[in-house]
Formats: C-alpha cells, structure tokens, sequence
C-alpha cells in the first residue's frame, strides 16, 4: 500500500522531535529520536497522560539494516487516529532517513 505521507514539526523533544503525521486519511502522532531500543526513552518522552488517555503507543527500533520505508509504512498501517508512535533511530543517518520517509527534509 503507498501511502502520501507528510508531517509537521510539532516540537523539538530532547534527541530529536515531535511530528504531526498524515498519512492519507489518518492523523497522529510521532516521536522520531536518536536513541537506543529502550522503554525507559518511551516512558521519558511520552506524557503520562498519553499512556492514561488509552492511545495506544506504538514503538520501533530503527536500525542500520532496516528497511526505513517499509518500517514506517507498516507501523503506520496498523494504526489508529490519535494513537503515537516512536521512532528510535540507532544514528544520526537512520533518523535522517526516517525523517525522509516520514516527509521532513533533514
């Protein structure tokens, strides 16, 4: 599925920032972050009121051998309007490309 993704910076959080995602007809949140695969970097960025709200919150680890496109498409695919989802990037080039694909120019 293609989906015509564009986003908006909504905030710079600390390693990165805070988008606002469309994704054809759905609309939510991202956090794309250079960080290691950790929930404790989860728990730190998103506000306990996202996780009291029942959004649910989705995580993935970006890596070197990922495949940055198909990686976000899928994530993107099994979500739901007002649901969250964050992105951490193991370096500087896969949060770039990440942002990339997410519609941001870096």
């Amino acid at each position: 599925m293609d989906l015509m993704i564009q986003s908006q910076l909504a905030e710079n959080v600390e390693g990165g920032v805070l988008l606002d995602v469309s994704a054809d007809d759905l609309i939510v949140r991202a956090y794309v972050v250079i960080a290691s695969v950790d929930l404790a970097v989860v728990e730190k960025l998103v506000p306990v009121s996202v996780f009291e709200s029942g959004a649910q919150v989705h995580v993935a680890g970006m890596q070197v051998n990922t495949d940055i496109t198909e990686e976000v498409i899928q994530i993107l695919e099994n979500m739901s309007p007002q649901d969250i989802v964050v992105f951490l990037c193991e370096n500087a080039v896969v949060y770039g490309e990440t942002l990339a694909v997410l519609g941001i120019k870096h």
